[in-house]
């Protein structure tokens, strides 16, 4: 008894794995569309296989198993043309095996293949305790009907009434097993799709929000002092003061859409070699006055190392962490950039001397919309920046302690490697006797 239950439940086995991986991998919507539209039913179809060629052993000539599950399970979630592929499929194999159970076989596939095609509407309607319900009363219908057949058709066949009785409870149990688990599975990718279709509303609604906000701002302040210079009677010097501030507002406004936009634009298609060390010096004389302002110094080590990117994304990417590196320096402070090579990428090591950051900051850090700079900013500088690294085929590390500052590590893979043609004879060299006095065993 104990072996015959071992054969039901590795043909159960059998049955669920095609019920727990084909949903999951239908769902990704990887691979042709046809293909995951047959899928499942070619899983069905060996899976029938395997239950017919490893039968509950009964020591009798009749064909014991648990066929008829995934017959039932693929005819009434495939519709019609599944039924007729699956029914056509277990016949044409259980014939091979031979014996009067070919043609009890027969019956009982084309009554569920017809059965399944009249219910497949009406079953798709239905809610899932129903669902269950129906292919457990089913299954137990056909497991009946196949047990009523071999009496009546070949009565040396049946086997002993214990097996039969386990065969008609054993075969619901299971489909009721099987199909809670498909269904479950079911539900769970359905739940899955209405939380990203939820979480994408909300970005949108989030983004729209944003954008008027932070725009609004300085739109407001700019039309103001338009409307002062217009309205009132005033001293050369302090209509220009006004206009410069309606100035300085609506660039304001154009660098928050330019963020946005860098963040919703796909990663460049036409990168070039940047020299790292000219365009930090660029970038540094264009936050100089900022830091100036702010008392603080700047100090550099910098290697004429090249990585592939677009030019101006990569300046802004540097002038955004640069940028909250010496706001985080209120009081003054010492704002450091290092570039060297780590493991055959070039590093760009950014380090400040400023407020710092908490663990819990750290790991919302280059989330939409969050700032540590309160109403100051609309949180997407460092968004950008992780959007920009990573069209750059690089990583970034950040490391932060609240009074200790903050550093910031770029990797970026070195243009050598992605284009060997494009690196200069000078910088190999360099690159060369970088990595003998630091890394001697290369």
């Amino acid at each position: 008894m104990l072996s015959i239950f071992k054969d039901f439940l590795l043909n159960l086995f059998f049955i669920l794995l095609p019920v727990f991986l084909v949903p999951f991998w239908t769902e990704q919507e990887k691979g042709p569309k046809r293909l995951r539209l047959y899928l499942p039913t070619v899983c069905y179809a060996i899976v029938i296989v395997l239950c017919i060629t490893l039968p509950v052993g009964t020591g009798n000539s009749y064909i014991f198993d648990l066929r008829q599950i995934p017959l039932w399970l693929g005819s009434l979630y495939g519709g019609t043309g599944a039924a007729a592929c699956l029914a056509i499929v277990t016949i044409t194999y259980r014939t091979l095996f031979g014996g009067i159970g070919i043609f009890i076989t027969a019956i009982v596939s084309i009554v569920i293949a017809a059965a399944s095609s009249l219910l497949t509407k009406k079953f798709e309607r239905l809610p899932t305790k129903q669902r269950i319900l129906l292919t457990t009363t089913l299954s137990f219908g056909s497991g009946l009907l196949t047990v009523a057949l071999t009496g009546g058709m070949a009565p040396s066949a049946l086997p002993p009434l214990s097996v039969s009785l386990m065969f008609l409870l054993v075969q619901p149990a299971s489909m009721f097993i099987v199909c809670a688990f498909r269904e479950m599975a079911r539900h769970n990718i359905a739940l899955r799709k209405r939380i990203i279709r939820a979480e994408k509303m909300e970005a949108v609604t989030h983004l729209a929000a944003s954008i008027s906000h932070e725009i609004r701002n300085p739109l407001t302040a700019a039309r103001g002092f338009i409307q002062l210079i217009e309205e009132q009677p005033l001293a050369a010097d302090k209509r220009r003061q006004y206009a410069r501030i309606a100035m300085e507002e609506l660039d304001r406004a154009e660098a928050i859409i330019t963020d946005y936009l860098t963040f919703a634009k796909p990663a460049p298609e036409t990168p070039e070699k940047l020299n790292v060390k000219l365009e930090i010096e660029r970038v540094i004389d264009i936050i100089r006055p900022l830091a100036n302002m702010s008392c603080v110094d700047i100090k550099t080590t910098l290697s004429p190392f090249s990585v592939m990117g677009e030019r101006e994304k990569f300046r802004q990417c540097l002038l955004n962490v640069m940028k909250n590196a010496i706001e985080a320096m209120p009081n003054g402070g010492t704002l450091q950039v290092y570039v060297s090579i780590d493991d055959g990428r070039v590093l760009i090591r950014i380090a400040d001397t400023g407020v710092g950051m908490t663990k819990e900051q750290l790991e919302r850090l280059g989330k939409p919309y969050f700032t540590t700079k309160g109403v100051k900013g609309p949180g997407l500088a460092m968004m950008v920046v992780y959007r920009i690294i990573e069209s750059m085929n690089g990583t970034i590390r950040i490391e932060s302690e609240i009074h200790m500052g903050t550093t910031v590590s770029i990797y970026l893979p070195l243009a050598s490697s992605l284009s060997s043609s494009l690196i200069s004879d000078k910088e190999k060299q360099l690159f060369a006797r970088y990595c003998k006095h630091n890394c001697p065993d290369c």
